[in-house]
């Protein structure tokens, strides 16, 4: 049960993720650095649904989502007025799901062996 509503709430996460960066107000909502954290954060609780929607199977697949929503995000900011691509916003969006999915595989093979 857990693993379905983890994996609703990324749908919906994605959702707003989209709808609200459509916004008018949502250009320069976050100025630097600031903007790297809130990537950081926001795209590591996408990857921590996922893990615990997809029971911790999977993790490059895990990747590849997370990966896939970033670009997308971030490509579809050049159709928006006051935003603009970032490949640094794109790149902190990497790091977060490979740090989060790293953390949460090792700690299942510690708690698998201890």
């Amino acid at each position: 049960m857990l693993s379905k509503i983890a994996l609703l709430g990324a749908v919906v996460f994605v959702v707003l993720l989209f709808w609200g960066g459509g916004q008018p107000e949502a250009a320069g909502l976050f100025q630097p650095p600031w903007d790297k954290a809130v990537h950081f954060a926001a795209f590591g609780v996408l990857a921590l649904m996922l893990w615990v929607g997809f029971q911790g199977k999977w993790p490059w697949l895990i990747i590849f989502l997370v990966g896939c929503v970033g670009a997308l995000d971030e490509w579809r900011q050049t159709f928006l007025p006051g935003r603009a691509v970032s490949l640094g916003d794109f790149a902190m969006d990497m790091v977060s799901v490979v740090v989060v999915v790293g953390a949460l595989g090792l700690r299942a093979k510690f708690l698998k062996y201890k």
